[in-house]
Order: C-alpha cells, then structure tokens, then sequence
C-alpha cells in the first residue's frame, strides 16, 4: 500500500508542474519514503505565472474547482506548489487529509535552520503580499527582510542561468546587507535555480518544495 500526494500548481505551466513532481518525488525517495507517490496536476485555467495579487487571488478561487476537488479525494495528502499558498486556508478546512503550502513549510523550516531568515525572489508585485504571509504565520520577528531580483519574472522563467546569477546575487544581500541566517527561494517555480544554489553559500538556502515534502513525510505515516 501507498500514500499518493498531489501537488497543486496553481498555474497552468505543465513544464512547472513537471519540474516540481520530479523534484518532489526525489526527495521523498532521498527520505527513503519509496511508499509516497506523488501526482501532479496544473491549475485547469489562469496564468502560467503567478506575478501579481490578482493573479494569487485567481489562483486561490481555483482551489476549490471541481476538478481540483475530485483529485483532492482520491489524495492521501496535498501540496500547493506556490509561494503564496493560494487557497491553503479553505483547503484544509475541507478535508481531513494533510494540506501543506509551500510557503507555510519554507518559513517554518528556516527558522528552525537559521534565524532571522530572509526571502529572495523574482516577483515585485508580490511583495507586499509575502510581507503579509510572513505575518500571518507568525514569523515576522524572526524575519530579516525580502530581496528582489531586477529582471522582469517572466523573463527570468526563459532564462534559467540569469535567474540563477540573479536569485544567488540576492541570496547574497539577504546574508550580508540583512544578516539572514536562512534564505528561502520564493517560489515554486523557482525550485531547481534553489537546488543549484544549497550548499554553495554561506547559510542554509532553503527550496520550498522539499521543505513541504520533509512535512509531509512527518504527517504520513509509513506504510
């Protein structure tokens, strides 16, 4: 017997959802969790990037779609593959099955890493809407600050080596202009620049899908 988690991307990018499935599926086995299976599944309408507060907003809504909700329940566990951890809330008041946001297991393992941590990401518009989410969860005294990378995000997404320069170059300023003892990559689909990066600097880079995936591990027994 098996447990199956399905990872929600709450954009409509394929690719992205690919991505995140195969690195989540190598970290379940890296946990030596070969009982975990994990599904992917791509927001049904929307962005293929989520870039602003409406688009978050959109994405959230989707999570109570029909067709989100007919694969929850055939789900042993479910992981919301954006930062913003669009409809996490509503999600888990639903079932009774574990409910993990990207975001919310980033947080919670920098500060069990290093704090105060920082957060470094590609997405201007989001701003003051991670602000907030480091608020609600509960970590804004341990939070020392947010860096954004100059380029535009959805031209960082087509160019996967400029991202990576640019996402390490505000790694950098989190560690040494604000004094972050953690940094998390904001991003889901941000997730193999944050693989190429941990263990190249100098505090803990945290990727925030195999955060959620460690969570999870916890919260699902093994079969």
């Amino acid at each position: 017997m098996s447990h199956t988690v399905l990872l929600i991307n709450p954009n409509t990018s394929r690719p992205t959802t690919d991505m995140m499935v195969a690195l989540a599926q190598a970290c379940f086995q890296s946990l030596q969790r070969s009982d975990i299976q994990v599904r992917g599944l791509s927001a049904p309408q929307g962005p293929g990037m989520l870039t602003t507060q409406e688009e978050l907003e959109q994405a959230a809504a989707m999570a109570e779609h029909p067709l989100v909700l007919a694969q929850v329940r055939n789900a042993d566990g479910v992981i919301i593959g954006a930062f913003g951890d669009p409809g996490l809330q509503p999600l888990s008041q639903s079932v009774s099955i574990p409910v993990i946001g990207i975001g919310q297991a980033a947080m919670q393992q920098a500060v069990q890493v290093g704090s105060p941590f920082g957060i470094a990401t590609t997405t201007p518009q989001l701003e003051q809407s991670i602000l907030n989410q480091v608020r609600r969860y509960g970590w804004i005294e341990q939070f020392a600050g947010l860096r954004l990378t100059p380029t535009a995000p959805l031209d960082l997404a087509q160019a996967p080596q400029r991202q990576y320069q640019e996402l390490a170059d505000s790694v950098a300023a989190c560690i040494e202009l604000d004094g972050a003892r953690a940094v998390i990559i904001g991003g889901g689909p941000l997730a193999q620049s944050a693989q190429a990066l941990q263990n190249k600097l100098a505090v803990p880079v945290i990727n925030p899908i195999v955060a959620a995936c460690e969570l999870m591990a916890q919260r699902l027994p093994p079969t």
